[in-house]
């Protein structure tokens, strides 16, 4: 005969479970599955960046195209790829930022105007960057101390002036540069 209620209940419960217990390890297999595909995914765009960074080629070859370009004063490092990017002067603002962080001219590259190639590397756009820029500081350096220079021989001239009018009046006065008696002589 057949099968009573309760058997058939039983049975029906079994299966639910081994049903229940497949969809769940098909579940962790495709949670494993895709955490395996995102960590390998990471690490390829990871080694891709990492490798570009160093070997990425200019956008164009030949004789390219040359761009003007305006850097605010106080940039940002993702400002200054989107920058590099939408001037067509790097094919990625993310591995234009990446090349800036890793970049030796880091610390030279300021704000202002630049003329660029596109047939450069950005490495040696940065570079031609920081070479303007230590130009223009050892420039300023020079006009500074060529100042500074100037100034201590009009000084020198002014004090020599003063010591020639003290000698011929025959006294000794306590005169700054201004020509302000500091002692307060009155007696002149």
């Amino acid at each position: 005969m057949g099968k009573s209620k309760n058997e058939k209940m039983e049975m029906a419960g079994k299966i639910l479970s081994i049903v229940g217990n497949i969809f769940d390890a098909v579940i962790n297999i495709l949670l494993v599955v895709g955490i395996i595909y995102v960590i390998y995914k990471s690490a390829y765009t990871c080694y891709d960046y990492g490798y570009r960074v160093y070997t990425e080629g200019p956008v164009s070859t030949g004789e390219g195209r040359e761009v003007t370009l305006v850097i605010p004063v106080d940039f940002t490092a993702k400002e200054l790829g989107v920058l590099f990017e939408d001037n067509g002067l790097s094919k990625d603002h993310i591995l234009c930022t990446l090349q800036y962080y890793a970049s030796e001219y880091r610390e030279d590259i300021k704000g202002g105007t630049y003329t660029l190639n596109s047939n450069m590397t950005v490495e040696e756009m940065f570079e031609s960057i920081a070479e303007i820029n230590i130009a223009k500081q050892e420039e300023q350096k020079a006009l500074e101390e060529a100042l500074e220079k100037q100034n201590a021989k009009e000084e020198q001239a002014l004090n020599s002036v003063n010591t020639e009018d003290t000698e011929e009046s025959g006294e000794i006065q306590n005169i700054d540069i201004n020509g302000d008696d500091l002692l307060g002589d009155t007696n002149r």
